[in-house]
């Protein structure tokens, strides 16, 4: 393998086949992503006839502790490696997926929530996340929004996808033919093309030239020295508010989306419309990196961030009284969509740039709570709401307040500078 990336490495910088793969893993990972499992969620209550509050409560308890666990898998990932660790969580989550093929139960489904949300949205999101930044450092914003496009496409595609799976075969095979990609489709790719970081190959970052024995160690101390460790960042306030400000795309995206047939059920709009219209929610994204230098590199984060947290009030205002047809959904759903894209790639730029390489794994590993922890907290509110009053509009508001507070806080911001003893 390693000759292989040198090979390679001649004609175009390594870097980039990370990005595709990195791309291809993020994709991989819809199955335990909220907009893949919501097209099940009705298929459950048809047959199982739950109630929304207790597959709601299920899916946030399932998310809540997989959340928790995330920072084990980070620490793996530091410790082993991304390439294997890609390849244990690629079989897990094929493994997983067959499981929730035979799935009977309320305690069945919501094992079956755990290990979906750990190995799919925790993990393989982790992974990818701290893998590209390894490979890159001016054109850091780039490389991330172009392997955000895995995301965007399986948060486009799948729905879907999986709409016309369990119309087509049913929802036992539906989970059973996503077992089946991951294995003949995903996992190879990994073994084949993933590597861990450049300095393995005597690569330098970026290309920017060929390192000698001298030049890779001088590369590596200075690596060391910019690298926070896992203690260090939690001890500074900017992690904390980075954190926080990360659960609102996930809390109010995840609850969105968790309930999004329902939800345009009430404004009158189809399930196929509703199925098109959510992955609809990628589209903007694909133009962030066109827009990553110039915006994300140019300004202080903490103005990207404060922008689009007002972009997000905005657009949750408008849920509640401007969508009312198919035409306004799309409106509401793109301009969401493209508040949320620059805010991923902003906080994703953000974690290497204040707190370093060496020990990404186990820092995203940390900060990915706040992410699952929000996926948590995101349905459950919105069930509640809907069981009492018959429609979602509390939850809406609710969330429109914890989104006000981590506005306020991404004015305060800033690089940490990381103490010596």
């Amino acid at each position: 393998m390693k000759n292989l990336i040198i090979k390679i490495n001649k004609y175009v910088y390594y870097g980039w086949i990370i990005v595709f793969v990195s791309g291809i893993a993020l994709f991989m990972s819809s199955p335990g992503q909220t907009y893949s499992i919501s097209v099940f969620i009705n298929e459950y209550n048809k047959e199982f006839n739950f109630s929304s509050t207790l597959i709601s409560s299920a899916y946030s308890i399932a998310t809540t502790i997989s959340g928790l666990l995330l920072i084990f898998m980070g620490r793996a990932v530091d410790k082993v490696g991304q390439r294997r660790m890609m390849l244990i969580v690629g079989l897990l989550l094929a493994l997983t997926a067959f499981y929730n093929s035979f799935v009977s139960s309320i305690l069945m489904i919501s094992i079956g929530f755990f290990l979906l949300r750990y190995f799919g949205q925790g993990s393989l999101t982790l992974i990818p996340n701290s893998l590209v930044p390894q490979w890159f450092s001016k054109k850091r914003a780039l490389a991330i929004s172009l392997s955000g496009i895995g995301s965007l496409l399986g948060t486009l595609l799948i729905p879907t996808f999986n709409l016309w799976l369990i119309h087509s075969i049913g929802w036992q095979m539906a989970w059973r033919v996503w077992s089946i990609i991951l294995i003949v489709v995903f996992l190879p790719l990994v073994y084949v093309f993933i590597g861990n970081k450049p300095e393995d190959y005597n690569i330098a970052v970026e290309n920017e030239k060929d390192l000698d024995k001298h030049e890779l160690e001088k590369s590596l101390r200075q690596v060391e020295l910019d690298s926070f460790t896992l203690k260090e960042a939690v001890a500074t306030k900017d992690f904390w508010f980075a954190g926080l400000i990360s659960m609102v795309p996930s809390m109010f995206s995840t609850g969105l989306t968790f309930h999004f047939f329902k939800i345009m059920e009430l404004r009158s709009v189809g399930e196929d419309s509703a199925a098109l219209i959510i992955g609809l929610i990628a589209f903007p994204a694909f133009f962030i990196p066109f827009i990553a230098r110039g915006v994300i590199d140019k300004y202080p984060v903490k103005y990207t961030l404060s922008i689009t947290l007002m972009m997000v009030i905005i657009s949750m205002v408008f849920l509640i009284f401007g969508v009312i047809n198919q035409f306004t959904a799309i409106s509401f759903i793109l301009f969401y969509g493209l508040a949320i894209a620059i805010q991923n790639v902003s906080l994703n730029v953000l974690w290497p740039n204040y707190f370093g390489r060496n020990n990404l794994g186990s820092i995203r590993g940390a900060a990915t709570v706040f992410m699952v922890l929000g996926s948590a907290l995101g349905p459950l509110p919105f069930g509640l709401s809907y069981d009492l009053t018959g429609n979602y509009n509390y939850a809406i508001f609710g969330m429109m307040i914890f989104t006000f507070v981590t506005l306020a806080l991404s004015l305060f911001i800033k690089k940490p500078t990381r103490k010596f003893i």
